[in-house]
């Protein structure tokens, strides 16, 4: 089991139920394989790495910006990595531990698997990688519940010893029939993914971000799955969706899958709802709900034994394993769980980050529908524009905050306890500072709750800015300098990379403010059709982790970034394609490592 928080991983003996020491690895290990001979491979996030532990040593082998999905080929010859933010997979050859090359698979790769038709030829197999955000479809648009699409791509190995950018895309629900009528919205946020046979199980989200909207039609959880080869008997892609009253009782975020060795049963780990789910595929009628075996805090992950009796569920938050009987259908009780490493967050931090992730706590979320979490993925963006009372509002990511309030892009919130009304509007908990909220912008909301003000500290300090991906060093510098004579630094400025400031302390701005004017900038994207704010200007966004915050702009109307510096009110004057490009590569470059204004 990976320890993110930790930089270790643990083993557990499935014997005696008993945890090894932890062993250190590279920073937030997200990912874990073992080779047929033994050998450990984890991808570590934040380094950047793939540590692997073999007879009691550690050989780290640099990948690339924000490595997630780990998988093998069949043989074990091969390992593949999904590279989030350089958009690729590395080709790994364990053989010789070197990277073979990166395969080109478009934004946000991350789960991530490999087919296995059972012979001895890793060769004639594919990789199939899991997009954790939608992308727009054909003639979609922006803030449209059938807008956007989730996807898979497939690659083909049959020439991996030059990892060629041979790729086909596959959509993960968009030309999918449904189960039930909860068929809404669409698939974003593919954290799950497995293959069984010619088949492929994807667990994922879905986003409804048109009007009318409440709690339960805002964001749902599903399971679709794929056919990864033409079925002559018409067999499809099926969307199942797991918050239908007719299937089951809401649940939240599932975040792994795992198919039984027979291939009759599908389990889901449900990050938010701290279960995991067990579906019957072999019902005559279709797949049927097993019911709901309960785990730790946030469970990621899950893998099966063998004869497929047990199964073995890491609990990022509990920082414990779950061990669960799978033959025991009607108790469901969790047969032991296991501690694997010790606590390095801070207790308010940890509660914070907890409170984040949940959504089974009704202080959280009416019937445990949505969690933060839910929206702001891994602490950032969704990559959604919602349709609010503002207007259309794109999903702003929460790293940096500390000292760039206000907050939201209309500058209507002054400190994060000010999100008490989300959890109690949009959420529609009954709320961490029940009765005690006050109106945004007048009085302080911090202080109310001791748990309202650990989801702050969690915010504010303990969101990591995800490290940028690799640009031509010429370009970027080219385009620092153009930064600079544009007099970006003017908005952009300072060590968060936004001037966004509040004018006086928080509270101080009258009980009748509806915006922080003075923090507003007016760069002509004002829609007067759709904005209901915005007239005075926006909030100036930080820079900070700009590659992973597309669509960009507060509606998500610029897919790129060329579409934002396109607009000479914004920039200043009309940029040639050669400053375009430099300047864009500076602008995607940027993360804590970069030299700030």
């Amino acid at each position: 089991m990976v320890n993110p928080d930790a930089g270790s991983v643990t083993a557990v003996d499935t014997r005696t139920l008993r945890a090894a020491a932890p062993r250190p690895v590279g920073a937030e290990p997200w990912s874990i394989a073992i080779t047929p001979t033994g050998d450990v491979l984890v991808a570590n996030k934040a380094s950047g790495s793939l540590s692997v532990l073999s007879d009691g040593r550690r050989t780290d082998l640099a990948l690339g910006a924000e490595p997630a999905g780990l998988a093998l080929s069949p043989t074990g010859r091969y390992a593949f990595v999904a590279l989030v933010t350089s958009e690729a997979v590395a080709v790994i050859d364990l053989g010789r531990l070197e990277v073979l090359g990166l395969v080109s698979v478009g934004p946000w790769p991350w789960a991530i698997a490999v087919t296995d038709d059972g012979d001895a030829d890793d060769l004639d197999e594919s990789v199939v990688v899991a997009h954790r955000l939608a992308r727009l479809r054909p003639g979609g648009a922006e803030g449209r519940d059938d807008g956007k699409e989730g996807w898979v791509t497939r690659v083909p190995l049959s020439d991996l010893a030059e990892a060629a950018a041979k790729h086909d895309d596959l959509p993960a629900s968009a030309t999918t029939a449904s189960i039930g009528p909860y068929d809404f919205g669409h698939a974003n946020g593919l954290d799950g993914l497995a293959v069984y046979g010619d088949r492929l199980y994807v667990a994922h989200l879905l986003n409804s971000p048109e009007f009318p909207r409440d709690f339960e039609t805002t964001v749902s959880a599903a399971i679709t799955s794929v056919p990864l080869v033409d079925d002559p008997a018409g067999g499809g892609g099926l969307r199942l969706h797991l918050n239908d009253e007719s299937f089951s009782t809401p649940v939240n975020h599932p975040t792994g899958v795992a198919v039984s060795p027979d291939g009759l049963s599908l389990y889901v780990t449900l990050g938010g709802s701290d279960a995991v789910m067990g579906i019957d595929l072999s019902a005559p009628g279709g797949p049927e709900l097993i019911g709901f075996w309960p785990t730790g805090s946030n469970p990621r992950g899950i893998v099966l034994s063998p004869d497929g009796s047990r199964a073995y569920v890491m609990n990022y938050l509990s920082r414990d394993v779950s061990v669960l009987d799978l033959n025991d259908r009607v108790g469901r009780s969790e047969f032991a769980r296991v501690p694997v490493v010790g606590e390095t967050l801070p207790p308010a931090e940890l509660r914070g980050k907890v409170l984040f992730h949940n959504a089974a706590s009704a202080r959280l979320s009416r019937l445990g529908w949505i969690a933060c979490a839910t929206c702001h993925l891994g602490g950032g963006s969704d990559g959604t524009t919602w349709q609010t009372p503002d207007g259309p509002r794109q999903t702003m990511p929460l790293w940096e905050l500390a000292g760039t309030a206000p907050f939201h892009a209309s500058a209507t919130r002054d400190e994060v306890q000010d999100f008490e009304r989300d959890i109690e509007e949009l959420m529609a908990g009954s709320g961490l500072a029940p009765g005690a909220y006050r109106v945004e912008l007048g009085e302080p909301n911090g202080g109310l709750s001791a748990d309202l003000d650990a989801l702050a500290e969690y915010v504010l300090h303990g969101i990591r800015v995800p490290a940028a991906p690799p640009v031509a060093e010429d370009l970027a510098v080219a385009g620092r300098v153009l930064f600079a004579d544009l007099g970006c630094a003017a908005c952009h400025g300072g060590s968060n990379w936004t001037i966004s400031r509040l004018p006086g302390p928080v509270g101080s701005l009258g009980t009748d403010g509806v915006q922080v004017t003075s923090a507003l900038r007016d760069v002509g994207t004002y829609d007067a059709t759709a904005d209901v704010l915005g007239a005075d200007g926006f909030d100036v966004p930080t820079l900070l982790g700009l590659h992973a915050t597309a669509p960009y702009l507060h509606d998500g109307s610029a897919h790129a970034l060329a579409d934002v510096l396109g607009d000479a009110k914004h920039v200043g004057r009309d940029l040639d394609a050669a400053e375009t490009e430099a300047l864009s590569a500076f602008l995607l470059s940027i993360d804590t490592a970069t030299t700030p204004f």
